[in-house]
């Protein structure tokens, strides 16, 4: 069995998840989880996997504060999913404006980030 890798975002549900769907298709063993989610499952998911990619600086940390990572190699990106941190003037977007926001700004920049890494 290859190297398993997680993915982690804030709630396991946006950024850690399209990740970790990206490296599968590359051929990596992925599972995604939160910082946010429930403690004990996250910390399982964490003491199987080999590598731990944080998509943003504040998840490093809360990943580094919350759970027992010593072990761990972290590879972490910094990339931001929230429009209203983004966009001009802190606006905020809903429904179909914010999965077009993640298609065309998020995602990508993920990719360029990973891709990056992985060189």
């Amino acid at each position: 069995m290859g190297m398993k890798i997680l993915t982690m975002c804030a709630f396991g549900k946006n950024r850690s998840r399209y990740l970790a769907e990206y490296l599968e298709k590359k051929g990596y063993d992925t599972d995604f989880a939160g910082v946010c989610q429930d403690h004990d499952e996250v910390q399982e998911k964490i003491d199987v996997a080999d590598v731990i990619i944080a998509v943003h600086p504040d998840i490093k940390e809360q990943l580094q504060l919350w759970y027992d990572v010593k072990q761990k190699m972290i590879i972490g990106l910094n990339v931001e999913d929230r429009p209203e941190v983004v966009l001009p003037e802190g606006k905020t977007l809903d429904g179909e404006a914010w999965g077009d926001f993640q298609e065309k700004e998020v995602y990508p920049k993920l990719i360029k980030d990973i891709e990056e890494r992985l060189k």
